[in-house]
């Protein structure tokens, strides 16, 4: 690797007006990527933080909040276009509550803090390129924002994309703007230096600015923390919050052992395979809220010291070129974090505040509950909760992933959740007006809920209220809730890639060579010289033939100006070469000299080392599905396992004297066992592994004995039959006396249900789904409900249950309080709209026509009739009709 791509990208910065600060920056992270740097953090290098001082123990006076506040700024980080909710602009710019955006909000918290406390405290935005015109758009509207001698804003510095392989600048002539990219929120010193607000600020007597961002409405400017830190002097100070289970991935400060300064490890920032002890949230009880405090003074001292480089820990992000489009070229972005600014600063804190300071809003998810009534904002615009409960958890399907989505969704507004502790959203409904969440609320696979639903019971589409169910009767979402709560993702494990398709893939998987490996030929040609068919396009040239490479071949030789090496495509280019030229563009020599008809610029027709995938850069991420494709690029890239959340093991059994096994002789009053074979079918078909054990006998000792020998090997056990209330179901009668617990569910086929956990070796707890033994039962059961169970091992998200809205073909009859699950063959119509048409035997027991459908449909609780032409949703069983 040469120092051309450096001179390439400074060349760059220096036409686009960058000044000598953020060039030297640059080459400063530049170097480093080129040696390797990586930017990681061992743990055996650190120690977990000791005794934080507590912002609730802070005590200042009045004066001394006022008189700190009086030399401060807030500075808010503003460069985000919030591409992840698919924005193009101003992330900041977005309507959060009350018709007010992100900035409107916090202009109204920085004048509410000045009437307050009587005090100037400037407001300076850090934007980027793309968001300063929006963001002063919005500001414009408070005519006494502004501070005579401060700007508003000032822009963030900019540097080049970098292609993975030759860590050259990327072009991409569809936008040449996404050529670029901000270098992080860590360059808001250099940026405050190289924009002149640093001197300004200490000009006007601002000796300390809180820095944040601009999506955490929480990170408002604390007078208390001001005045901790001057009573201190302490030249840099980061908030924490307490660490939850839900923080896992969110970095944590610690202490480096070398120096014994405070320093921040972020998630690009662990060792390889040290991820448990970056999760570990007893060892590291705290993570980084992005709130920073920070002496003005003491920085532009160190910037001077250091001539402008801070030396902040390089973070190398591989990202496309386009971040919309996920197949365009790989880049290399340099980054660095404005908390890892904490090490440079002898002396620094950690001040442990509420989570009340840390309200982000990083998806669709976070912006529903802030829309919502669980927050309200007060008399200062601060944002404050409707009651001491937990923020409710938010899991919204896909189609709400970006705003425009989710604002299609919510017409009339978001749903109240004062009184709501989770939602979970499968599918794409669109709410009515006046909707409230109560509880725990399971959304499963309707087109709209109705005007002034209260959910926290079954979710009807537009009907009327739903009757009551009997007390010992759940509902089907509340059965399911019930086992998906109990549900642990599996264990993970590394698997031969030959055995991984359909798994998830549990942690980041980086290339281990380069792709390709080396320098080749992408065309069947000649390996030349660029400078040497100059001019060759007007009149050939000859170039004497020095060897020929295939692929495979490993070329011993140079080629040198006025040389040529035949070479087929994919071969390794000889030292020396720099371009192929077109075998058509030859007279096609094998040996002595061949003639040239055609110039070639350097590069090509060759495919340079890298330039697929750079060794080290990120190819699969933790979360992925593995598929065909994932596993030939995990394979390229010289991987032959991977570490994914392991299939889960099913273990079928069924229960019954009167089954034997297929293709065995009948006895009188015997069936074959058909079941174990479609759940078996069933379970392999939702991706996990399965077996079937023999059917077992009617007594409970029969029953006991085989579980005790299955349960060590199954993460799944299946029984089918022996859960209504016979005298011989043995199944409900010996597996009560284990924790199992037997429930009626509303719906048809399948109301007897049975689910609960048996203990394995090692206390390890094996989930046990007892079905009907009706085959239509069972069946509809499984899909209801094991399959959900058996994605949640497998840690794949939750189906959309291939839910259609179709005409049902004739008329149908379903029970009142029950949801029932008729099924139908799907089929289209000569206009291409979908039919259910019911099959003749609905009753549970008919397998012939259970074999013929090719759908499920579903008629709500509350509907007892359905007439030929309504709509109906319909479940696919078999992908798209």
């Amino acid at each position: 690797m040469t120092d051309q791509g450096l001179r390439e990208s400074v060349d760059l910065m220096r036409r686009r007006g960058l000044g000598p600060e953020a060039i030297k920056v640059f080459e400063y992270y530049y170097e480093q990527l080129e040696a390797g740097a990586l930017g990681t953090i061992p743990e055996e290098s650190i120690e977990p933080l000791g005794e934080i001082q507590a912002l609730g123990e802070v005590q200042v006076t009045d004066e001394e909040a006022r008189r700190a506040l009086s030399q401060t700024a807030v500075i808010k980080l503003n460069g985000g276009l919030g591409t992840g909710m698919g924005m193009t602009g101003a992330k900041s710019a977005l309507e959060v509550r009350d018709g007010l955006t992100f900035l409107d909000i916090i202009a109204l918290q920085v004048l509410a803090l000045r009437e307050r406390w009587g005090v100037e405290l400037p407001l300076v935005l850090m934007n980027s390129f793309r968001t300063s015109e929006e963001s002063l758009k919005i500001l414009a509207k408070y005519d006494s924002l502004a501070v005579d001698g401060l700007p508003l804003d000032f822009i963030q510095n900019a540097e080049p994309k970098l292609t993975p392989g030759d860590l050259r600048p990327v072009t991409w002539p569809q936008d040449p703007e996404l050529e670029w990219c901000p270098p992080g929120h860590g360059d808001v010193y250099v940026s405050l230096v190289t924009s002149g607000v640093l001197d300004s600020l200490l000009e006007k007597g601002i000796r300390f600015a809180f820095l944040s961002n601009s999506d955490n409405l929480g990170a408002t400017c604390d007078p208390d923390v001001a005045a901790w830190m001057v009573e201190h002097d302490v030249p840099f100070v980061a908030e924490v919050c307490h660490r939850t289970k839900s923080d896992r991935k969110g970095g944590h400060l610690a202490v480096r052992k070398s120096d014994g300064r405070i320093v921040l490890r972020d998630t690009a920032m662990v060792e390889d395979g040290e991820e448990r002890f970056f999760r570990d949230i007893r060892r590291h009880s705290t993570f980084n809220a992005n709130n920073v405090w920070i002496n003005l003074e003491v920085l532009r001292e160190r910037m001077t010291a250091r001539e402008g480089v801070l030396g902040l820990p390089i973070i190398v992000n591989h990202k496309t070129v386009d971040p919309a489009d996920p197949s365009s070229p790989e880049v290399i972005q340099m980054e660095s974090a404005m908390g890892t600014a904490i090490e440079v600063f002898e002396g620094s804190e950690a001040i442990l505040v509420p989570r009340t300071r840390f309200r982000p809003v990083k998806t669709t998810n976070d912006l529903l509950v802030l829309r919502s009534d669980f927050f309200s904002l007060d008399e200062s615009y601060h944002v404050v909760a409707s009651s001491d409960r937990p923020e409710p958890y938010v899991d919204l399907d896909s189609a709400y992933r970006f705003v425009s989505g989710f604002e299609q969704r919510f017409p009339q507004g978001v749903p109240s959740m004062r009184e709501c502790t989770s939602l979970r959203v499968i599918g794409d409904p669109v709410f009515g007006r006046d909707v409230t969440l109560v509880g725990e609320v399971l959304i499963d696979g309707y087109h709209r809920v109705r005007d002034h639903a209260v959910l926290g019971e079954p979710v009807q589409p537009e009907q009327p209220p739903v009757r009551p169910t009997p007390s010992d009767v759940r509902t089907v979402d509340e059965h399911l809730r019930a086992i998906l709560a109990s549900i642990e993702p599996a264990p993970t494990a590394p698997i031969p890639l030959t055995e991984s398709l359909g798994l998830v893939v549990a942690r980041d998987v980086r290339a281990k060579v380069n792709l390709p490996g080396f320098d080749n030929s992408s065309m069947d040609g000649y390996a030349v010289v660029a400078a040497s068919l100059e001019g060759a396009g007007s009149e050939p040239v000859r170039l004497r033939i020095v060897g020929e490479v295939a692929a495979g071949d490993d070329p011993g030789f140079r080629v040198g100006p006025g040389e040529a090496a035949r070479i087929m495509t994919g071969a390794k280019m000889p030292e020396g070469a720099d371009s192929v030229i077109a075998v058509e563009d030859t007279d096609g020599a094998a040996e002595g000299e061949v003639e040239c008809r055609a110039a070639a610029r350097r590069g090509r027709f060759v495919r340079p080392r890298g330039e697929d995938v750079a060794a080290g850069a990120v190819v699969v991420s933790a979360g992925e599905i593995v598929g065909p494709r994932t596993i030939a690029l995990l394979a390229a890239c010289g991987h032959a396992a991977v570490e994914v959340h392991r299939r889960p093991h099913v273990v079928v059994l069924s229960t019954g004297n009167e089954l034997v096994a297929p293709g065995a002789p009948l006895g009188p009053a015997q069936i074959h066992d058909s079941n174990s074979s479609m759940l078996w079918a069933a379970a392999v078909a939702a991706g996990a592994s399965a077996e079937i054990r023999t059917a077992v006998g009617d007594t409970d000792e029969e029953l006991l004995e085989v579980l005790d020998e299955v349960v060590g090997v199954a993460d799944v056990i299946i029984t089918s039959g022996g859960v209504s209330m016979g005298a011989y179901d043995v199944v409900k009668s010996a597996l009560r006396r284990e924790g199992i617990d037997f429930v009626k569910v509303a719906m048809q086929p399948g109301k007897p249900q049975g689910f609960g956990h048996l203990t394995g070796p090692e206390g390890r707890q094996v989930p046990l789904f007892a079905l009907p033994g009706n085959p239509v039962s069972s069946f509809v059961s499984f899909e209801v409900f094991v399959r959900p169970a058996l994605r949640r091992l497998m840690r794949l998200k939750p189906e959309k249950r291939r839910l259609r809205a179709a005409s049902v073909t004739a008329g149908v009859r379903s029970p009142e309080g029950r949801r029932q699950f008729g099924r139908a063959v799907v089929s289209r119509s000569p206009e291409g709209e979908l039919l259910a048409s019911p099959v003749a035997g609905q009753g549970s027991h008919f397998l012939a026509d259970l074999s013929r459908a090719n759908g499920l449909f579903v008629v709500p609780e509350d509907i007892t009739e359905l007439v030929a032409g309504e709509h109906v949703d319909v479940i696919l069983l078999d992908g798209e009709a």
